[in-house]
């Protein structure tokens, strides 16, 4: 679908209507004060890392499909693409993007829809991989008001995980479902990775290409915090990240607008970050990480589309 100057005057606005709520329920001080309390020095680095999210995005693609792609084509498919998730939820449009512009490169459409797919497989893996490497790290500095299940509260949820799908293969409509939707995407997951496992240098760049991604975000909130002076360590802020960013996923709005922003604040002020500071920290992350983005993701839209490459 074409974007329509509607749809972005509604993601800008609805932006604006959702910094101002959190901003009055969050029952901070003057926004602009705090703002004026931001030290500049560590913006190039918050800036420099949303950059490299995308560095980090376009080597995880090229990982993923057997095809040879050009490196600075696919660093703009993951610009557009990002541009495209502004407007869609649930990173929908970026994954069409990814899609799209893989078939335009040469890459035969099955093998396209499975390198976007492991992306995000591999994508997973990696944020669980860091979340837990961060949550014993930030162990060791404290939780603050965080309190981790315990070891009987994590094997209940497992097994109650394993019952309900034993449950679900027994009866004929979950079986159905099984065998129809889920054992061939399953597959052709597997395969996918066979593909790639085989040659290392692929399987590398789509790993380190994917943990590029999560820890530019990562310290991208950690620089935002620092430039307002700060209040967690970075296995902490790392930790918040990782699984605020984890939870606020399941929102159904563009980005997650409103959800990260929300769950990003209340898990720094659960580890002890003063709410003065916590709330103009998440603003200027999700400026440069989800804000900035758009004119150059639009940019690179049009420049792929008028080469033909989308």
């Amino acid at each position: 679908e074409r974007v329509s100057p509607r749809s972005l005057g509604m993601l800008l606005f609805g932006g604006v209507a959702v910094y101002v709520l959190i901003h009055q329920l969050s029952g901070v001080g003057n926004l602009v004060e705090q703002i004026g309390n931001l030290d500049w020095d560590w913006v190039p680095a918050v800036v420099l890392f949303s950059f490299l999210s995308y560095v980090g995005a376009a080597l995880s693609l090229s990982g993923a499909v057997p095809r040879r792609l050009p490196a600075w084509p696919t660093f703009l498919s993951q610009l557009a693409g990002s541009f495209a998730n502004r407007v869609t939820p649930v990173s929908v449009g970026g994954m069409a993007v990814g899609i799209r512009y893989l078939q335009k490169a040469g890459v035969d459409p099955p093998v396209a829809v499975t390198g976007v797919g492991l992306v995000s497989l591999f994508g997973f893996v990696d944020h669980v991989t860091l979340t837990l490497v961060f949550a014993l790290f930030a162990g060791q500095e404290g939780y603050g008001d965080i309190h981790l299940p315990s070891d009987q509260t994590l094997l209940a949820v497992v097994a109650a995980v394993l019952v309900a799908s034993g449950i679900a293969l027994v009866l004929p409509v979950g079986r159905r479902l099984a065998l129809e939707k889920v054992v061939p995407v399953l597959r052709r997951a597997v395969q996918g990775v066979e593909q790639v496992a085989a040659n290392p240098a692929k399987l590398f760049t789509l790993v380190s290409g994917g943990m590029l991604v999560t820890l530019s975000y990562l310290f991208c909130l950690y620089f935002s915090l620092q430039a307002f002076g700060g209040g967690a360590g970075l296995a902490t802020v790392g930790f918040v990240y990782l699984t605020g960013s984890a939870v606020a996923q399941a929102a159904p709005t563009p980005g997650g607008l409103g959800a990260v922003e929300a769950v990003l604040i209340a898990g720094l002020t659960a580890v002890g970050v003063d709410k003065e500071v916590a709330v103009p920290s998440v603003f200027l992350f999700r400026l440069a990480t989800f804000w900035l983005p758009v004119l150059p993701g639009w940019l690179a839209f049009r420049h792929l589309t008028h080469h033909g490459m989308l």
